[in-house]
């Protein structure tokens, strides 16, 4: 069982987030904001995180770097979501230390195979 963190300010996406990795035998863990996104984090160790790129206290662009450079959540792989894929961002997501950048709306299947592949469940 992987535990999986999301931090998006949009309730349904959280839900339907949470539910689909539960369903395959996963814990989620979610935050509304970047500044509990690093407290949880911090807190719960989570193997895997997800953020949305505009979070409404802090750019996930932001949160990422400071995701990275911490050192208790450095080794944690960071994904980022988002509705506007422009190259540039995938670029500067990539560059904040970020294992890659996921497209709105989520295909379940894409998501449940990055679990599999960073966590190995």
């Amino acid at each position: 069982m992987a535990r999986i963190l999301f931090i998006d300010d949009d309730p349904m996406t959280l839900e339907t987030l949470s539910k689909a990795v539960e369903v395959f035998g996963h814990q989620a863990l979610h935050a509304h904001t970047a500044k509990e996104g690093l407290e949880v984090a911090r807190q719960q160790s989570p193997d895997l995180i997800f953020t949305d790129l505009h979070l409404p206290d802090m750019e996930g662009l932001a949160l990422v770097s400071q995701l990275h450079n911490d050192s208790l959540t450095t080794p944690i792989p960071v994904f980022v979501l988002s509705a506007s894929p422009a190259l540039d961002e995938v670029e500067r997501a990539q560059a904040a230390g970020a294992k890659g950048y996921i497209n709105k709306p989520i295909r379940l299947n894409s998501l449940l195979e990055l679990i599999q592949k960073h966590c190995g469940s």
